[in-house]
């Protein structure tokens, strides 16, 4: 379905900096290949030099005439030039046996004319992967395509993907910084440090070779458990669970005394204009100055409407929001960071390495900035999106030090190791109604598909992140 793809000495700069340093490697036709890297390590720059939308410094890439490439950025919605799957597809030339074909095997015609305005980042996702396979591309380059999405989704999307290679022989190249969802899947993976290769081969060599080298930090937590431990690297839970080791359980841990009430919800109601049902419906529910409460659900569940509406962006249709100190006021930080950067005055984040800046780059430097705001009570809504290992503790230990300041924290996440492990509490969202509140590692203990991998393979122990284990 194409040919062979080859990257040799490769250099890429990004706002006079360069930023991709003599990168060599080479993809291999029906190949599913992961790029592997932290925050600003040059996984963007390079994808978008082989998709042709940004000018390389040095070096040659040559990919054969007869590999048609497609290629969709961290923000698909930036990317489309329809307001539908249908407009969008037909923009691309693809007739109505084409729609119907690449609709019918992904399961979403239901999504055809739905506007883009009304979807989830999930829904927005597959939708853009859609567009994309309609060109009828050899090759697919994706931009940290699992980053908006809830444990199912990620899960999900990434055995779609295989599939695609799998039974369509379509290559895929995939700058994610997490390669926990695509491991069972078996990839090659090209490792990146500071613009260069630092590993590359097949999933299990190149996590051997990243930890021998020290680079751990790129590597799961759930493989990095049984690699310090000079065990054989397991790419799934099932393949750890085969290994004969178990930590040591860990001993309950008390929930934190609450404080003063800062907010509370009552009998809250809201839905966005044209749609067909409330968005959120009769949720109620207090949280308190001290603590940091996590908000969780499925994508499209109602999580960022709730922050808006507490945030004060929003007036609930029914019910009633009350909140301490409201001429104090809140700080609230949205999914899309940029406009709060923008604003941003007197810091060396200029206008340049805002528009080219990596999505985790800025991501952190928003979270941070919410942080260290002296607002009490402070509404973050997807923190972690589009973060390394590095950045997403140190933004998790800014909110433990906020909330141990006396601040109220409140964040949505997707990720049941940043919950367990940087909030007191927890609200589930289902399909806009309270389905849990109550403690966060109760929460994730208690549940077989939100929770980790380490809760999978080491159930009944109360152990479910990498520092659980003694």
């Amino acid at each position: 379905m194409g040919g062979r793809v080859e990257v040799e000495d490769l250099s890429a700069q990004r706002g006079g900096k360069e930023v991709l340093k003599d990168v060599s490697f080479s993809l291999s036709s029906g190949s599913l290949t992961v790029l592997l890297g932290k925050n600003g390590s040059g996984k963007t720059t390079l994808l978008k030099v082989l998709a042709g939308e940004k000018e390389k410094s040095g070096g040659k890439v040559e990919i054969p005439s007869a590999l048609s490439c497609a290629f969709v950025p961290q923000d698909p919605a930036s990317s489309m030039l329809g307001g539908s799957l249908r407009e969008e597809m037909e923009t691309w030339g693809a007739g109505d046996l084409e729609v119907f074909d690449v609709l019918a095997f992904l399961g979403i015609s239901h999504l055809l004319d739905e506007p883009f305005s009304t979807l989830s980042a999930g829904q927005m996702e597959i939708c853009a992967l859609a567009a994309a396979l309609s060109r009828r591309p050899g090759l697919v380059l994706l931009d940290e395509p699992l980053s908006a999405l809830d444990p199912v989704s990620r899960r999900r999307a990434a055995s779609l993907i295989s599939s695609l290679n799998r039974d369509l022989g379509i290559s895929f190249l995939i700058a994610e910084h997490n390669l926990e969802p695509f491991l069972p899947f078996g990839p090659q993976v090209v490792a990146l440090k500071e613009g260069r290769v630092c590993a590359e081969g097949g999933a299990r060599e190149v996590l051997e070779k990243l930890w021998k080298e020290g680079e751990g930090e790129i590597i799961p937590d759930f493989q990095k458990l049984y690699l310090s431990r000079g065990l054989p690297v397991p790419l799934s839970v099932g393949e750890g669970e085969k290994i004969s080791f178990s930590p040591s359980p860990m001993p309950s841990k008390k929930e934190p005394a609450l404080g003063e009430k800062a907010l509370s919800c009552s009998n809250l109601a809201f839905a966005w204009p044209k749609s067909s049902s409330l968005d959120i419906s009769e949720l109620s529910f207090e949280a308190f100055f001290g603590e940091s409460l996590a908000v969780v659900g499925e994508n499209g569940s109602g999580k960022s409407t709730l922050l808006r509406l507490l945030a004060g962006l929003l007036r609930p249709r029914f019910g009633r929001i009350w909140r301490r100190d409201r001429k104090g006021g809140c700080f609230f930080l949205p999914q899309d960071p940029r406009p709060l950067l923008a604003l941003k005055e007197g810091e060396s984040f200029g206008k340049e390495e805002f528009l080219t800046g990596s999505r985790g780059e800025m991501q952190r430097e928003a979270d941070l900035l919410a942080l260290k705001s002296e607002k009490k009570v402070i509404l973050l809504d997807e923190p972690t999106s589009g973060l390394d290992e590095e950045a997403r503790e140190e933004v998790g230990e800014g909110i433990l030090r906020r909330a141990e300041e006396g601040a109220l924290v409140v964040f949505s996440t997707h990720d049941p190791a940043f919950c367990a492990a940087f909030s007191d509490r927890t609200l589930c969202l289902l399909k806009g109604k309270k389905a849990f509140l109550g403690g966060s590692r109760e929460l994730v203990s208690r549940l077989a598909f939100f929770t980790t991998p380490f809760c999978r393979a080491f159930p009944n122990k109360n152990v479910l992140t990498l520092k659980d284990c003694a």
